[in-house]
């Protein structure tokens, strides 16, 4: 009883978080949409290009000033990260106790939006928790409309043309890849039905730079790829293995066991998909509209749940 009472009293708290960031955090986005309508394209570039530095000055410096932020920075895309981070065994004895003790319906919203601080003496480090967290969300956003832009178009050869479509694999330049004596690093617990959907999956919406078959998707789970995959787009991606996560078909480190496997090439470069990537997109797509290729993908995750 005693460990679900505190459990509900870090979900109270996660909501006032979660209140305040998202607020604060659409407020940015709106902002830069809006400026977005008066600008051209060369002058939308520059300004995204002086937010990004601004921001990231800003987070140095917070990270900087208040040590107990590096959990927050290791998991802000977490949806509840008050109760998974580290955050709360890292501040004071007496520090914890004013979050237990706190009133949850003491809080006034619009006193804190007059003063964002206003609640820092009875919930300490609240308001640096919400502008570090606001403030990984638009780097992450910004970082999503860089990818996004159109890449200037150059017209081919169709001998250079034909290249490319001989050669829709990436292939690792003796790279010498991390070896795992784990059977099944993912923890997956998908069936031989679930994973035909998945590759059917994977397919329709074209993840990959190429096709890929039930044995290149059981090879992928064991982690010794039958070939290196380039992702086409690294949202869907992460909404993929997202959604395999949420509905417990495999581990929540799936981040890691990716980039620590170097599994799959990163869309817009050709580097491996590293954690700061996946993160990244991982937490762009937490609450994006399921349409297109997002739609498509939580169809075909529901109807394996199913299985």
């Amino acid at each position: 009883m005693i460990d679900t009472e505190f459990k509900a009293k870090f979900d109270n708290i996660q909501r006032l978080f979660d209140r305040c960031i998202n607020h604060a955090y659409e407020t940015l986005e709106r902002s830069i949409y809006m400026k977005s309508k008066y600008l051209n394209a060369e002058e939308m570039e520059k300004l995204e290009r002086q937010e990004y530095i601004r921001i990231a000055d800003e987070l140095a410096s917070l990270y900087m000033r208040y040590s107990v932020l590096s959990e927050i920075q290791r998991c802000y895309f977490i949806h509840n990260f008050f109760w998974e981070s580290g955050f709360y065994e890292s501040i004071k004895p007496d520090e914890k106790r004013k979050y237990l003790t706190f009133s949850v319906t003491s809080f006034e919203y619009s006193q804190y939006e007059q003063d964002n601080t206003a609640y820092d003496e009875e919930l300490p480090y609240f308001s640096v928790v919400v502008r570090a967290i606001v403030l990984e969300k638009y780097l992450a956003y910004l970082r999503e409309k860089k990818e996004e832009e159109p890449q200037i178009v150059v017209e081919q050869s169709q001998e250079e043309i034909n290249v490319e479509q001989e050669q829709p694999i990436i292939q690792p330049q003796k790279v010498v890849r991390p070896v795992t004596d784990d059977e099944n690093p993912f923890e997956s617990v998908l069936n031989d039905g679930q994973m035909t959907l998945l590759v059917e999956c994977i397919n329709e919406v074209k993840l990959f730079n190429a096709s890929v078959s039930i044995d290149d998707f059981k090879a992928i789970l064991a982690c010794k790829p039958n070939a290196i995959l380039k992702s086409k787009n690294n949202r869907h991606l992460a909404y993929l293995f997202s959604g395999l996560y949420y509905r417990d078909l495999i581990t929540p480190n799936w981040q890691s066991v990716i980039a620590n496997n170097q599994l799959f090439i990163s869309s817009q470069k050709d580097n491996y998909l590293n954690q700061s990537d996946l993160s990244s997109a991982a937490n762009s797509v937490k609450d994006i509209e399921i349409r297109g290729k997002y739609a498509t993908i939580e169809r075909y995750l529901k109807q394996v749940k199913k299985l």
